[in-house]
C-alpha cells in the first residue's frame, strides 16, 4: 500500500512542474508570436509599397489582354460592349493571376482549391464592379467605351489589389510558431 503523504508530495511536486512547464511552453508561443508581430509589422510595411509596384505590371499585363480582347470582341466580332466585356475579363483575369502568383504574392496558408475559390470569388465581385462602372459610364454618363474601360481598370486595379493581398493571400502567422 502507498504511502498518502508520498502521493500527496509527488501530486504537488508533478503540478508545480507541470504549472512550470506549461507557462514556459506559453512563453514559448508568446515570444514566437510577438517576434512575428513584429516581424509582420516590419515587413508588412516594407511590403504592400513593393506588391502594389510588382501587381501594378501583373494588373498591366492582365489590363493589356482585357483590352485588347474587348477591342476585338467589339470592333471586329460586332459584340456589345456590355457583352465583350466579360469574355475580356476572363481572359485579362487569366492572365493577371499567372503573372501574381509568379511574381507578385507568395501562396498564402490556404488550400489550393480553397484559393482558386477566393480568386474566383472576388474576381466576381470584380467583374460585378466593372460591369456596372461601364453601364454607368457609357450608357448613362454617354462616354466612350474605350475611355469608360480605361477609367474603370483603375478602379478595378485597386479592388484586385487589396482584395487579393488582404484575403487570399495573407501571410502565415500561426504556422511559424515553434511547437
Amino acid at each position: 500500500m502507498k504511502n498518502p503523504l508520498m502521493l500527496q508530495s509527488i501530486r504537488k511536486s508533478i503540478d508545480r512542474g507541470s504549472i512550470f512547464i506549461v507557462q514556459k511552453r506559453l512563453d514559448c508561443y508568446t515570444d514566437a508570436m510577438r517576434k512575428n508581430r513584429n516581424d509582420d509589422a516590419t515587413s508588412w510595411n516594407d511590403r504592400i509599397p513593393v506588391q502594389a509596384i510588382k501587381y501594378g505590371l501583373a494588373a498591366f499585363g492582365g489590363f493589356a489582354a482585357d483590352y485588347a480582347a474587348l477591342l476585338a470582341l467589339k470592333e471586329w466580332a460586332g459584340l456589345h460592349y456590355l457583352a465583350a466585356v466579360p469574355i475580356a475579363f476572363l481572359l485579362g483575369i487569366a492572365v493577371n493571376y499567372l503573372i501574381g502568383i509568379w511574381v507578385v504574392f507568395r501562396r498564402g496558408n490556404l488550400p489550393l482549391m480553397k484559393e482558386l475559390a477566393l480568386f474566383i470569388t472576388v474576381s466576381l465581385l470584380a467583374l460585378a464592379i466593372t460591369e456596372g462602372s461601364m453601364f454607368t459610364l457609357t450608357d448613362l454618363l454617354r462616354i466612350d467605351y474605350r475611355i469608360s474601360r480605361l477609367i474603370t481598370g483603375a478602379v478595378t486595379y485597386l479592388f484586385n489589389f487589396f482584395a487579393r493581398r488582404f484575403v487570399i493571400y495573407r501571410a502565415k502567422i500561426i504556422s511559424s510558431i515553434p511547437e
